[in-house]
């Protein structure tokens, strides 16, 4: 049964443990069902584009005494992170390496509990056969060294692209990215087993689509994809 979001009624509440036969994780309902929607569609269209597709899920936190920044913090992110991305095929070609063309598309949700500061929820979308695997980060205390690696894998990637969005340098911004367990995916439209890995992203990324500690009302948004904003 869906009902009107109480705080905005541009946005509808699905309470059900599915919706239009796809799994929700079932602990976290109401669900607002145009994040559902444009979800799924970002999905569809990352596959349509690359028929071997690597999600990535991941969170990116703000230090306690940091100030809060504003709503353009997130887009800075995932535009550092197409650049860096960019950079990397570049560096690909100019060696002779084969490049595959890696458009980024996104899914993130903000939320704020009991923190000072929200926090963002993120799955990135990426041409499968460009990157398959987040990679590995091994600390070792020397921040240059550090971030020369890291510029060599998607998790070092996400961590830089963070401190570029905060302005923050590595060695205070890198630990502010969390990768959760069991958090890529890899749905390839080829293999049996691709509707198993769809339908386990979107159960995943359902979370993203709670109605519980979303904020409404402050002119910024607790919701974005690279499809539209909400």
């Amino acid at each position: 049964m869906a009902t009107r979001h109480p705080h905005n009624p541009n946005l509808t509440l699905v309470e059900d443990t599915e919706w239009n036969g796809l799994p929700l994780l079932p602990k976290h309902s109401p669900y607002i069902e145009q994040y559902l929607e444009r979800t799924l569609e970002t999905m569809k269209k990352a596959v349509d584009r690359y028929r071997r597709t690597t999600a990535i899920r991941f969170d990116l936190r703000i230090p306690v005494d940091f100030p809060e920044p504003d709503s353009s913090v997130i887009s800075s992110f995932f535009e550092s992170l197409q650049a860096k991305i960019n950079a990397h095929q570049l560096r690909k070609a100019r060696q002779g390496q084969r490049v595959h063309s890696c458009e980024l598309r996104y899914v993130w949700a903000r939320e704020q509990n009991r923190s000072r500061h929200r926090h963002y929820h993120c799955c990135i979308l990426l041409n499968g056969d460009a990157y398959r695997y987040l990679g590995a980060f091994s600390p070792n205390g020397h921040p240059e060294e550090e971030e020369r690696i890291a510029a060599e894998n998607m998790s070092g990637r996400i961590r830089s692209a963070w401190c570029s969005a905060l302005r923050l340098p590595w060695a205070e911004g890198k630990g502010l990215v969390h990768f959760p367990s069991n958090g890529t995916y890899y749905i390839d439209a080829n293999s049996m087993t691709i509707l198993d890995r769809y339908v386990d992203l979107f159960r995943r990324l359902s979370y993203f689509a709670k109605a519980e500690t979303k904020r409404y009302g402050d002119g910024s948004n607790s919701f974005g994809l690279s499809l539209i904003h909400i």
